[in-house]
């Protein structure tokens, strides 16, 4: 009995002090590696209206619904990221280019808050 009850505390041991790695907080690599990946976006007024964001590491990002960028581009369009801020490049249908930059409110390992000019705010949220 002593016997089954010192192996019954041991294995709880063991399970509570393996839950310690998940209530580690998340430190975020700097904001050029974390922005790498698949994201969901949405602006602060329009929290309803989705799009998914895609920063590839050769420096391509696709949106499906224009958040970045607008509708009206060709369909490769580049990202750089410099120290907290996001710069992005494109050509639009009728052959101009833009360039639109975006400073990093928050960089967290699941989410970014991009500021619009201080007209509004692009919420990523990972995928």
């Amino acid at each position: 009995m002593i016997k089954r009850t010192l192996i019954f505390c041991l294995a709880i041991f063991i399970a509570s002090s393996c839950d310690k790695d998940k209530d580690k907080p998340c430190a975020p690599p700097a904001f050029a590696k974390n922005i790498i990946g698949n994201w969901t976006g949405s602006l602060e007024s329009s929290p309803k209206e989705l799009d998914e964001v895609t920063f590839l590491e050769d420096g391509k990002f696709k949106e499906t619904g224009g958040i970045l960028f607008g509708k009206q581009n060709e369909p490769v369009m580049t990202w750089i990221a410099e120290k907290d801020s996001l710069k992005i490049s494109g050509k639009f249908k009728n052959n101009t280019s833009a360039v639109y930059a975006f400073s990093a409110l928050t960089n967290t390992c699941d989410s970014i808050v991009l500021d619009v000019e201080g007209i509004d705010k692009i919420f990523l949220k990972r995928k």
